[in-house]
């Protein structure tokens, strides 16, 4: 008599059931491919050096007068921290006055109202007038811009009329 697969021995032992379990269960999935590594927040959220750099030695060098200021490297990442620290602190404070007004967009003055709120009053009028002269510059720009299009526009339309006349006078010429 034939043996059958499995018997005359523990149904779930010895080298054939362990064939019979390796034909049953499926191949196993390939493995995913590995995630990129995950990017250090400090690198993302750091402000840019040369930025922080210029800033600190602007307001150095106005302070001091003539005398040249040397920073270290960790006291521009110490001045650059702050600087993120203050931002997220106060975007975060506009955010929530933008919320209690039920508005998804942050304007000018949730921020002002921010800087109020965290304590930072002496910040708002210095704050205003940098905007206020922001705004004239930009409309001055753009004033400048419409009015530089508008003549080339002109110079564009008096230049094609003017080829268009000497066509025309060329047409009559040789006709």
């Amino acid at each position: 008599m034939a043996k059958k697969k499995g018997e005359g021995a523990e149904a779930g032992s010895g080298p054939a059931a362990s064939q019979v379990a390796e034909e049953a269960s499926p191949s196993p999935a390939p493995a995913p491919a590995p995630a990129p590594p995950p990017v250090p927040e400090a690198d993302v959220e750091e402000l840019p050096r040369a930025i922080v750099r210029r800033l600190v030695k602007e307001k150095l060098s106005e302070l001091a007068g003539e005398a040249d200021v040397n920073v270290n490297k960790d006291a521009l990442l110490a001045f650059g921290e702050s600087a993120r620290i203050f931002i997220h602190y106060l975007s975060a404070t506009a955010n929530d006055i933008c919320k209690e007004s039920k508005r998804q967009t942050i304007n000018v003055e949730d921020v002002l109202k921010a800087l109020e709120e965290i304590e930072f009053n002496e910040f708002i009028e210095p704050l205003r007038s940098a905007l206020e002269d922001f705004r004239k510059k930009n409309a001055a720009k753009k004033s400048g811009s419409k009015s530089e299009k508008k003549r080339k526009a002109e110079q564009d339309l008096t230049g094609s009329q003017t080829k268009t006349g000497s066509q025309e006078e060329n047409l009559v010429e040789s006709g």
